[in-house]
């Protein structure tokens, strides 16, 4: 679980980026590592919360081009140099910043449930990067939202649901991907199961639902270092990360 409220979060670190693994670059390498790292930062402030304004695409808002442009110069400067899998940058608790996903924008979040659940607001999405090839995502909830999950599902008053948490596992899938294998959405006292478990008689996630949480299912990570981790998807959408100053419990 979250350990601090969700008003508490920021989405952004120190704008004085760290340069993880310069000993094998040259001075200018590091000086225009920074540089990219500082203009992607200053394009994130000056976009909306993870992108997720609602626009028309004949007039996309200047801030989609800036972020877009700072995400393409930082990539060719990866200093994992593709191998994201192996660095050890590539673990503990990373925050969404922004994507670039119509289908993300589109459910409001990786569940899908403030789109789908009246009531319900899933303004965070946390990630969790678990020992043994294990991850998980958490989508904390207010009091507000976890009311209505609650009678969505017809939970217990006396345990409101703090959050969404979606488990999962990863491999390496072709061309070097992050490819996950979702196993369960967890409100509360309710656990789903993705709608390839129905055969088994469980609970299944619905089939809207379900598919909000496969705008994840595979991507490239193009670049990971301390502070930073961008995930591709096969579509050219993007994810940035940033390094969470908190761990989930």
């Amino acid at each position: 679980m979250i350990c601090s409220l969700v008003s508490a979060y920021a989405f952004h670190p120190t704008l004085a980026p760290s340069t993880p693994k310069i000993a094998h670059r040259s001075r200018a390498a590091v000086a225009d590592l920074a540089a990219a790292k500082s203009a992607l930062f200053a394009a994130l402030d000056g976009a909306p919360d993870r992108g997720l304004a609602e626009y028309e695409d004949y007039q996309t808002p200047a801030w989609v081009s800036a972020v877009a442009d700072a995400v393409d110069a930082l990539q060719p400067l990866d200093p994992s140099r593709g191998d994201w899998m192996v660095d050890p940058a590539f673990s503990g608790s990373w925050l969404l910043a922004y994507t670039s996903s119509p289908t993300f924008r589109r459910n409001r979040g990786l569940s899908g449930y403030e789109t789908f659940v009246d009531g319900v607001e899933t303004p965070q999405l946390v990630m969790e990067l678990l020992p043994r090839s294990k991850l998980s995502f958490e989508e904390p909830l207010d009091d507000e939202s976890a009311a209505a999950l609650a009678t969505h599902f017809r939970l217990s008053d006396d345990e409101p649901p703090e959050s969404v948490e979606i488990d999962c596992s990863w491999v390496v899938g072709a061309d070097d991907s992050l490819r996950l294998t979702f196993s369960a959405v967890r409100v509360g006292s309710k656990t789903l199961e993705p709608v390839n478990a129905a055969a088994q008689g469980k609970d299944v996630v619905d089939f809207d639902a379900d598919k909000a949480i496969r705008v994840l299912e595979v991507t490239r990570p193009v670049y990971v270092d301390n502070d930073v981790l961008i995930l591709r998807a096969l579509t050219d959408a993007f994810f940035v990360w940033e390094r969470a100053a908190f761990e989930l419990e």
